[in-house]
């Protein structure tokens, strides 16, 4: 058996590239409790590399498809703005573009995470849109009940045995130990996925997603 993590990235002011201090002690507190990983894998964008970085991990790759949907997925993700786990699941099972993608992001996480020696643990490191997206390529009838889409820090945890997805679970973020209330993201609009942050950054025709 081996085993996936995927968390979204930690807090960050409205319109920052970066982690603001909240989401810095955020991904420490998160990592003192997350364990050794065998290999930790994050988008290249900054807010995902620093998030892994001050949870305790140093960063063995980025990957660019961590980072931004191509279309027609990425503007279909825009126009729908999913707000659960079950919205994707649906589309995925109803929109063969969706499904592609969906498939295609949970394939390579399987393979990456197949080269681990039996036993073996991956953190992932993304943004909202793309951890639930992949969800629904691994474990579809797991992840529709779910819930809401993936507030900072929260992920997902997938087991894989003998080259196929066996059990998965969704993560919740434990909030800060100086505040007895879970943390908001300063960075979106709740739990909705807004796909049109940091347009600019990116190559024409792609979506980048919180």
């Amino acid at each position: 058996m081996r085993s996936l993590i995927h968390r979204r990235h930690s807090l960050r002011a409205p319109g920052d590239v970066h982690l603001s201090s909240e989401g810095l002690a955020l991904a420490r507190e998160v990592g003192r409790t997350s364990g050794p990983f065998d290999r930790v894998v994050t988008s290249p964008k900054p807010r995902a590399v620093e998030t892994a970085i001050a949870m305790g991990y140093s960063v063995d790759a980025e990957w660019e498809e961590l980072g931004s949907m191509a279309d027609p997925v990425g503007r279909f993700l825009e126009r729908e703005a999913p707000s659960t786990f079950g919205e994707f699941v649906r589309w995925a099972t109803t929109v063969h573009e969706v499904r592609a993608a969906a498939e295609a992001l949970a394939r390579r996480w399987g393979n990456e995470l197949d080269r681990l020696p039996e036993g073996g643990r991956m953190l992932l490191v993304s943004h909202a849109g793309v951890v639930e997206l992949g969800a629904a390529g691994a474990v579809p009838d797991l992840a529709i009940r779910w819930g809401a889409t993936l507030a900072p820090l929260e992920g997902i945890r997938l087991d894989r045995d003998r080259g196929r997805w066996v059990d998965g679970a969704v993560i919740r973020t434990v909030p800060l130990r100086t505040s007895g209330d879970r943390v908001p993201d300063a960075g979106s609009d709740g739990h909705r996925i807004s796909a049109s942050v940091d347009r600019a950054e990116e190559p024409p025709r792609r979506v980048v997603l919180k």
